[in-house]
C-alpha cells in the first residue's frame, strides 16, 4: 500500500499509544511477584475490558478471512463465523462460570489437579504446539512490509519486539489493556473501510448482481461435509486456552457467562464488516492473491487518514492475536512446564512464576521468529495442528469441570494419546489419497475415538 506521511504518522502514533499503554499504564498500580497477578491481572477483569480482549483476540487471521471470502463467497461467514457463534454460545452457559470458580490457572493446571502430572504435562505440551503464534508472527510481518518497503524478515522481527516487549513488562493486564486499544481500532477501521467502499463503489444489492452465483450460496463450491466439519472444528473453543484465561481472569463467574455473550454480538458486527468489504472486492477488483483482498480494496477506496486508520485496524487485529498466544504459550512453559520444577530450579536461582513466564515468553518470541522467517511454506501446517490437539483435549477437559461423571487418569492419559495419534496419522495418510482418508476430516477421526473411549471409560463420581 502507499501511505502518505499522514497516513504513517498515524501508524507511528498507534505504536506509541501501545507501547505507553503495555508499559506506563499496565504498571500504573504495582504488580505484585505472584502468579495471579502477572498471569490473571489479579483476577480482577471487568465487564467491558472482557469483552474488548475476548473479542480482539478472534481475528488474527485477517488476511485469510479475506482470502477465502474473495474466493469462496458467504460460505467463509458459514464455516469462519456461525459454527463458532455457537461453540461459544455453548461454552459460555456451560463452562465459563465454572472455571471462574475454580481456582486453577490454566488449562494444563486442571487436567493436572484432575488426572495428575504426568496427564499435566501431555497437556501443556498440547497447549503449546497450538499457541506457539508463528502464523500470526508471519501475518504481522507480511502487513508491516506491505506498508513499509522492509523485508519480510526484519518486518518479522519488528512485529515480535513490539508485540511481546509490553507483554514481558506487565504481564495479563498489559495484554488486556493493549487488546482494548486494539479492539477500538479494529472497528473504526473496518467500518471506516465498509463505508468508503460503499460510498465508492455503489450500494449492497447492486454489488451482489455482480458475483459469481457460488459466492452467494451457503456452502458455495464446497460440499456439504466440509461446511459441518466447520461445526465440529468450532468446538476448540472448548479448550481455546485464551477463553479459558479471560474466564480465569473475570472479576466475577456472571461477567465470564455474560461477557461472552457480548462478544458474539460484536463478532457478528465485525463478519458483517470482513465478510461485505471482501465481497465487494471480489466484484470490482481482480486480485491474483486473495491474501491481499482488503488491502488492495483499501488502497483503491480509502482516502488520506482514513488509509493509515485502516493499517492500524489490520495491524490491530494481528497483534492482538499474536500477543495473547504468545503470553499464554509463555505461561504454558514458564507456569506448567518450568513451574513444576521450581524444587530443582530453587537449588539455583530464586526464579518465581513471573520471572520463568518471562523466560517463556523470549523462548516463544524465538521460537516463531524462526519458524516464521525459516519455514513460511510450513506455518498453515502448524496452524492446522489444531485438528491434532483439540481431540486429545476436549473430552478429558469438559469431564474434569464435570461434578457427577469422571474418567480414571489412565484412561484420560489414553484418550488424550490416542485420540490426538489417531488425527496425527489421520492427516499423513490423507497425503496418499487413500479414498476414506480423503473423504473424512483428520478433526472427525480424532473426535470419534475421544468420543468412544470417552463413553467406554466414563463413570459416575
Amino acid at each position: 500500500m502507499n501511505l502518505h506521511l499522514v497516513d504513517i504518522l498515524i501508524v507511528g502514533f498507534y505504536i506509541i499509544i501501545i507501547l505507553y499503554t503495555g508499559f506506563v499504564l499496565s504498571r500504573k498500580k504495582e504488580l505484585s511477584n505472584s502468579s495471579e497477578e502477572y498471569i490473571l491481572a489479579g483476577r480482577k477483569l471487568t465487564l467491558p475490558f472482557f469483552v474488548a480482549t475476548l473479542v480482539a483476540t478472534w481475528y488474527g487471521s485477517i488476511l485469510g478471512i479475506g482470502e477465502f471470502v474473495y474466493t469462496s463467497g458467504i460460505v467463509a461467514w458459514i464455516c469462519f463465523g456461525v459454527p463458532y457463534y455457537i461453540a461459544a454460545f455453548l461454552f459460555a452457559k456451560y463452562i465459563s462460570k465454572k472455571i471462574r470458580a475454580s481456582n486453577v490457572h490454566t488449562i494444563p493446571e486442571q487436567i493436572t489437579n484432575e488426572y495428575g502430572n504426568y496427564a499435566g504435562k501431555i497437556a501443556s505440551i498440547i497447549i503449546l504446539v497450538i499457541t506457539i503464534p508463528a502464523v500470526y508472527i508471519l501475518m504481522l510481518g507480511v502487513i508491516i512490509q506491505m506498508f513499509s518497503g522492509l523485508s519480510l524478515e526484519l518486518s518479522i522481527i519488528i512485529g515480535v519486539i513490539i508485540s511481546l516487549v509490553y507483554i514481558y513488562n506487565g504481564g495479563f493486564k498489559a495484554d488486556v489493556l493493549t487488546n482494548s486499544i486494539q479492539f477500538i481500532f479494529m472497528y473504526i477501521g473496518f467500518g471506516a473501510l465498509l463505508f468508503f467502499t460503499i460510498v465508492n463503489l455503489g450500494p449492497i444489492s447492486e454489488m451482489t448482481k455482480l458475483l459469481p452465483e457460488n459466492h452467494l450460496h451457503f456452502k458455495g463450491e464446497y460440499s456439504i461435509q466440509y461446511v459441518l466439519a466447520w461445526f465440529i472444528i468450532a468446538f476448540q473453543t472448548f479448550v481455546d486456552p485464551s477463553f479459558h484465561q479471560r474466564c480465569s481472569a473475570a472479576k466475577t463467574p456472571e461477567t465470564a457467562q455474560k461477557g461472552i455473550y457480548i462478544s458474539i454480538i460484536f463478532w457478528i458486527i465485525f463478519d458483517f464488516f470482513t465478510l461485505t468489504t471482501g465481497l465487494y472486492a471480489r466484484a470490482f477488483f481482480p486480485i491474483d492473491n486473495p491474501i491481499m483482498t482488503f488491502p488492495i480494496l483499501g488502497e483503491s477506496v480509502l482516502p488520506l487518514f482514513w488509509k493509515g486508520i485502516f493499517v492500524v485496524a489490520m495491524i490491530s487485529a494481528v497483534m492482538s492475536t499474536l500477543d495473547s498466544y504468545a503470553f499464554i504459550s509463555a505461561i504454558t512453559i514458564g507456569n506448567d512446564l518450568l513451574g513444576t520444577s521450581k524444587r530443582l530450579l530453587s537449588k539455583f536461582t530464586k526464579l518465581n512464576t513471573r520471572n520463568l513466564t518471562q523466560i517463556g515468553l523470549v523462548l516463544t518470541g524465538i521460537v516463531g521468529i524462526i519458524m516464521a522467517i525459516s519455514l513460511p511454506s510450513v506455518v498453515q501446517l502448524i496452524y492446522n495442528t489444531s485438528s491434532i490437539a483439540v481431540p486429545g483435549l476436549i473430552f478429558p477437559l469438559i469431564i474434569s469441570m464435570n461434578s457427577k461423571y469422571k474418567i480414571d487418569s489412565k484412561n484420560a492419559i489414553k484418550i488424550m494419546i490416542f485420540s490426538s495419534l489417531t488425527s496425527f496419522f489421520w492427516l499423513i495418510l490423507k497425503s496418499y489419497e487413500f479414498a476414506i482418508f480423503i473423504e473424512l476430516e483428520p478433526m472427525f477421526a480424532g473426535i470419534s475415538i475421544a468420543f468412544i473411549l470417552t463413553l467406554i471409560w466414563i463413570k459416575k463420581r
